[in-house]
């Protein structure tokens, strides 16, 4: 078997201009747990081949599950904001030329970063190449060619593992410098998968609920996997997450309700304690949600209504949409966010309620930027001072009508690099060399609602 790993899983444990919000309706014949779960082809370095049921990584292993990674900046060319509406003046501090590209900025504002956050959904990826110890050639559904590095454990040899389960149930490991490349594609509908992935509802103290794909402690993804703890016996549990219908934190640990209608009391274990890294969403009509268990009411796990399939995700396509700006001003055309963020694939960071966001811009209908009012308390000399600071943000409304107002990134602050957009009747394409790009600073900016083409 070459350079794979193989072992048997334990019969126990056996159970564009437009764009395309991405289809959740199942392939007739096949289960929700065959359509959602990735599938794939790997071929090492050595030749040798398995196809099956892919776990990436230990915490992804369905369509809607995020890949995450660094992307190098690339130089652009722009014309800048200030010079078009104040021709006059010619106050720019710095100008650097680059391989033909003119780019401008004020000594007090950032520099532009060589190197920023991105992630990708696994469904919308067609093909991954390793290209080095720490980077990879993703080759998307659109064509689209996109190289990302390890910016986390998703690429690179600090992969935690790469696991597949074959047709017969048999299970390989591949290590990242044995991979060759691996193929992205929907499973057979003969194919039947020994795991679902896990899936329900997480109910946060404030704010809203979400429901989607889940990943425990950052780790637990699948019904064969574990929750860990000790009952009020003090003895050790190990309960497979197929048998629990909720988890609710209380107090040093967390109420845990099973299928059957019985109930227990877990401690002492991260799994069901503050020492929990996490709890992890992927949303299929939002994107990827990050959760501290201190925030957490209750999660709730039940089958998507419509799973997620690889056919519901295009690749991406490049954003388009009209800016407003703070004079009323109206621009229409192709659009790059924070200087970076050009396809709809990507994603748009956020804070909110004790969450962390990463919104595909798929599902983004607008943007308007925002200021709210936060509660600060300290402790000074004469007892507790309570302030209330003023907080700079985007408010961001989904396509099915969600709206979080978002803060502490640069996709959603003043430290964002500005809004660029090459107009309608320009005559000229994103790609072409000649291409006049204007840019509409965060201070001049009001909002910006996305164009997806009717229908899309």
């Amino acid at each position: 078997m070459g350079f794979f790993r193989a072992h048997l899983v334990l019969l126990g444990l056996l159970f564009s201009g437009h764009f395309l919000i991405p289809s959740f309706v199942s392939s007739p014949g096949l289960r929700a747990q065959e359509v959602d779960r990735i599938w794939g082809r790997i071929t090492t370095v050595s030749g040798d081949t398995q196809e099956g049921f892919i776990r990436w990584d230990r915490n992804e292993a369905s369509w809607a599950d995020l890949l995450d990674g660094t992307k190098e900046s690339v130089p652009f060319e722009f014309q800048d904001w200030w010079d078009l509406t104040h021709p006059n003046d010619r106050g720019r501090d710095r100008v650097i030329e680059l391989e033909g590209y003119r780019i401008t900025w004020d000594d007090n504002e950032p520099d532009f970063p060589s190197s920023v956050e991105s992630g990708i959904r696994f469904g919308h990826i067609r093909r991954l190449i390793p290209l080095d110890d720490q980077l990879a050639e993703l080759e998307l559904r659109s064509g689209q060619v996109v190289e990302l590095s390890g910016g986390s454990t998703d690429l690179g040899n600090d992969i935690r593992e790469i696991l597949v389960t074959d047709a017969r149930g048999r299970t390989h490991e591949v290590e990242w410098e044995e991979l060759e490349v691996a193929e992205f594609m929907a499973a057979p509908e003969t194919a039947r998968a020994p795991a679902q992935r896990l899936h329900g509802t997480v109910e946060m103290q404030e704010g809203p609920a979400f429901t989607g794909y889940i990943a425990w402690d950052g780790n637990q993804v699948l019904t064969t996997d574990t929750l860990n703890g000790e009952d009020s016996n003090g003895e050790s549990q190990a309960i497979l997450f197929g048998r629990i219908s909720e988890i609710r934190p209380s107090g040093g640990g967390a109420g845990v309700t099973l299928t059957d209608g019985s109930r227990m009391e877990l401690t002492g274990h991260e799994d069901v304690t503050g020492r929990n890294g996490g709890i992890q969403l992927s949303d299929p009509a939002l994107g990827f949600v990050d959760m501290d268990w201190e925030d957490l009411e209750q999660v709730r796990f039940h089958t998507p209504e419509s799973p997620v399939s690889p056919e519901g995700f295009d690749g991406g396509r490049r954003l388009r949409g009209m800016v407003v700006t703070a004079d009323s001003t109206e621009l229409s055309g192709w659009i790059r966010w924070d200087g970076d963020e050009e396809y709809s694939w990507e994603l748009l960071d956020g804070q909110a309620n004790g969450v962390d966001f990463d919104i595909e811009f798929t599902f983004i209908a607008a943007i308007e930027k925002y200021f709210g009012e936060s509660v600060s308390v300290d402790v000074g000399p004469t007892g507790f001072e309570v302030s209330h600071p003023v907080l700079e943000g985007a408010r961001v409304t989904l396509r099915d009508g969600r709206v979080f107002d978002l803060h502490g990134s640069n996709d959603v602050d003043d430290s964002n690099h500005g809004i660029f957009i090459l107009e309608d009747g320009s005559g000229r394409l994103p790609d072409d060399g000649e291409a006049e790009w204007v840019l509409v600073r965060w201070e001049d900016f009001r909002e910006v609602h996305f164009d997806w083409g009717e229908g899309q």
